[in-house]
């Protein structure tokens, strides 16, 4: 078993001027710790996990290919994070790398157009299946963003995004939106849910080992280094997700240790403006892995 900081662990949760909750697991062992992990937490862009996952699953099915192609159509906002947002015109891409995108640099419009493809309720209906009810996508990006300032059922578009600046520059951001809510019309996830997909990821156990390696290889992709990976050395592998937005602050995924897999789910909603959960979610991977493989972190200049 492993000999988890659970006192410092905890008290970094509890000391966390918000709401903060994790799951971490050591693979190996299948020794495990939590905070609040049973309950559910706005996810911002980790809830792109499970458009990944219900995609892989109809490949695995045989009902869509990553080969196909699809041009980027549709009422999406250009809002956030991504790329495609520069684009003048409408590009096609393959869905292998819409969903690259969609993880790598947590392209928005990406994910928008995957949810079209894909359908919220197939999206839940799988999570459901795989047993996992609290990771629930309620929302694609752009009604995510918009509900933020009153707009939950514009459409996307470029006047609509700018619509929803002047409101935020005006009145800034309602809080007690949906968006920021324990809310089926928001992207929630458990932390104790998304560490068990994780690690059933991790273990080939998700449609089969071939597809499961697909996916974290896709996680592999992510870019952000401000959570799971900020005190890892550079070349301790991850495989994680990250969600930011605001209040919103969260990092999900393996961590690639000497000692074996480690897998970590965690979220942090900031009770207001100012307060950052990133850097409590990078000292709880700090401890975690410090329990289980020392010689993988930085050293941290007194």
């Amino acid at each position: 078993m492993v000999n988890w900081p659970t006192l410092e662990m905890d008290e970094l949760a509890a000391e966390f001027e918000g709401r903060m909750g994790f799951y971490v697991e050591d693979l190996e062992s299948g020794s495990t710790h939590q905070y609040c992990a049973a309950e559910r937490f706005p996810t911002a862009s980790v809830c792109k996990i499970c458009v990944m996952v219900e995609l892989f699953g109809q490949v695995a099915a045989g009902t869509r290919s990553l080969d196909d192609r699809h041009c980027l159509i549709g009422a999406f906002s250009g809002h956030g994070s991504g790329a495609l947002k520069w684009a003048l015109d409408s590009p096609e891409l393959s869905l292998r790398d819409y969903c690259r995108l969609m993880v790598s640099i947590s392209d928005n419009m990406a994910t928008d157009l995957l949810i079209d493809l894909l359908g919220l309720e197939l999206i839940n209906r799988r999570m459901e299946t795989l047993g996992y009810p609290n990771l629930h996508t309620g929302a694609n990006m752009t009604r995510f963003h918009y509900t933020m300032t009153d707009m939950a059922d514009a459409p996307g578009s470029v006047a609509n995004d700018q619509l929803m600046a002047e409101r935020s520059k005006a009145k800034g951001i309602d809080h007690s939106s949906a968006s920021f809510a324990d809310d089926p019309a928001n992207n929630i996830a458990a932390p104790g849910e998304m560490g068990a997909l994780l690690g059933r990821l991790c273990r080939g156990e998700i449609f089969n080992a071939e597809i499961s390696a697909q996916m974290i290889d896709m996680l592999r992709l992510c870019v952000d280094r401000r959570m799971v990976p900020h005190y890892l050395k550079a070349g301790v592998e991850t495989a994680h997700k990250i969600g930011s937005s605001g209040r919103i602050k969260a990092d999900v995924g393996i961590v690639f240790l000497p000692a074996g897999p480690l897998v970590i789910a965690a979220f942090a909603l900031a009770g207001r403006d100012g307060v950052d959960g990133a850097e409590p979610i990078a000292r709880l991977t700090r401890l975690a892995v410090e329990a289980l493989s020392p010689q993988s972190l930085k050293e941290v200049q007194a």
